[in-house]
């Protein structure tokens, strides 16, 4: 991989573009869309890119210099434009818009191979546009999930927006649907097969059942949890096996972890108060880590990464971790914010441990604003009409009028 390009560089050019020459009406908005994010469920691997070079991308959303997005009080009214950056260029300004099938919603921004693919869907149909130039229709409205391109060829997942089911579409074209099923997670490679898992609610009699399932390459199987599972958090196939998080009634003090050769409590000193609200399963080298969050009181949760063995490789105590992040090379960050200091603070690879302070409060939108890339970590921050780029310690203000929605190095 090359080595980082020249970093304040980028920043000055992202700093120094003239946004919003032709605004237009703003489409819908999404209020928690721009609130501070915990771990959610990842998105699907990063496209190929367009040449053999590797660049950072950016996307961001730009309002009106004076406009309070955070509020967000006129957004039928106010004017917006999602803007992609390759090495600081900008490569793409696309006017948002119910009409134009663009939404400011960062959960519809997509960077892949090089281009920015926005979603859309105005409850009857879907739309992908790419670098704001529409690319697929097709009739249902769906939230999708996953995106990934492989062989040159787009693949999709949707959830429906109403109701249960989904579908997986290869060009805008159904490969697979389900008519009841809820998707867990989203949709990934593992060695060579595409991959994503669902639910599916079946009534027995007075009972009603869950059941859940691992689809791999076109092949469908069940994954056998405990009777006693009061929650699945995640199901995801890495290196040909399967994993599985759950809260399980018989083992209060902590998640289980289960696999293809049996189950591990991932206990961590908690007593029976303190159950899991949510754990992630992410490939780490040729192995896997487990992310998650505790409810430890009502107004007070505790953050873990832990081995698929139990044992606690990153605890920090008054920290909300935003986001773990880790890699095939066997690096682990984090992005997160101290409650003592009221600033955002980031964690820096190989392990996790130099820590760095940025000084002030700024809002980690998603998990797509922050990556590991060979041995260093980048994250794009959103503050209070000044952004902020980062790359390992180095940090560099950009000023835009909005959030940044993704980050991408490929």
């Amino acid at each position: 991989m090359k080595n980082p390009m020249p970093f304040l560089l980028i920043a000055a050019l992202l700093s120094s573009c003239v946004w919003l020459e032709n605004p237009v009406s703003l489409g819908r908005s999404r209020s928690d869309a721009m609130g501070e994010r915990t771990i959610r469920p990842k998105a699907g691997d990063p496209g190929e890119p367009d040449d053999t070079s590797t660049h950072l991308y950016i996307s961001a959303v730009e309002y009106p210099k004076d406009y309070d997005w955070v509020r967000d009080t006129a957004h039928t009214l106010v004017d917006a434009r999602i803007l992609l950056f390759k090495d600081g260029e900008c490569t793409a300004s696309i006017p948002a818009g119910d009409s134009r099938h663009v939404s400011t919603d960062p959960d519809t921004h997509w960077i892949l191979g090089g281009h920015l693919y926005t979603t859309f869907s105005d409850g009857i149909r879907t739309y992908i546009l790419r670098d704001g130039a529409e690319l697929l229709r097709f009739e249902g409205a769906e939230d999708i999930r996953g995106m990934l391109i492989r062989e040159n060829m787009l693949w999709t997942l949707g959830q429906k927006i109403r109701g249960e089911g989904f579908t997986l579409r290869c060009d805008g074209t159904a490969a697979a649907e389900n008519q009841q099923g809820l998707l867990i997670g989203s949709l990934y490679e593992d060695k060579g097969d595409l991959c994503y898992a669902y639910m599916l609610t079946v009534k027995a009699g007075n009972y009603v059942l869950r059941k859940y399932f691992l689809c791999a390459g076109g092949t469908e199987k069940e994954v056998s949890v405990p009777s006693d599972a009061q929650a699945v958090f995640d199901i995801r196939r890495v290196g040909g096996i399967t994993y599985a998080t759950y809260r399980q009634s018989s083992v209060p003090v902590g998640p289980v972890l289960s696999s293809d050769g049996g189950s591990q409590s991932l206990y961590y000193n908690l007593t029976t108060a303190q159950s899991p609200d949510w754990c992630e399963i992410i490939p780490w080298k040729d192995d896997i880590l487990v992310k998650g969050w505790y409810n430890c009181t009502k107004d007070m949760r505790r953050y873990v990464l832990w081995s698929k063995t139990g044992m606690k490789l990153l605890f920090i105590p008054q920290i909300v971790i935003h986001d773990f992040l880790a890699d095939e090379r066997g690096n682990i960050a984090a992005v997160g914010y101290d409650t003592r200091t009221d600033e955002t603070v980031i964690y820096l690879p190989p392990n996790a441990t130099p820590r760095v302070s940025l000084g002030k409060r700024y809002r980690f939108i998603s998990h797509r604003v922050a990556a590991l890339a060979g041995d260093h970590f980048y994250a794009g921050l959103t503050g209070d009409g000044e952004d902020l780029l980062c790359l390992d310690s180095k940090r560099t203000p950009v000023t835009v009028n909005g959030p940044i929605t993704g980050l991408a190095y490929q």
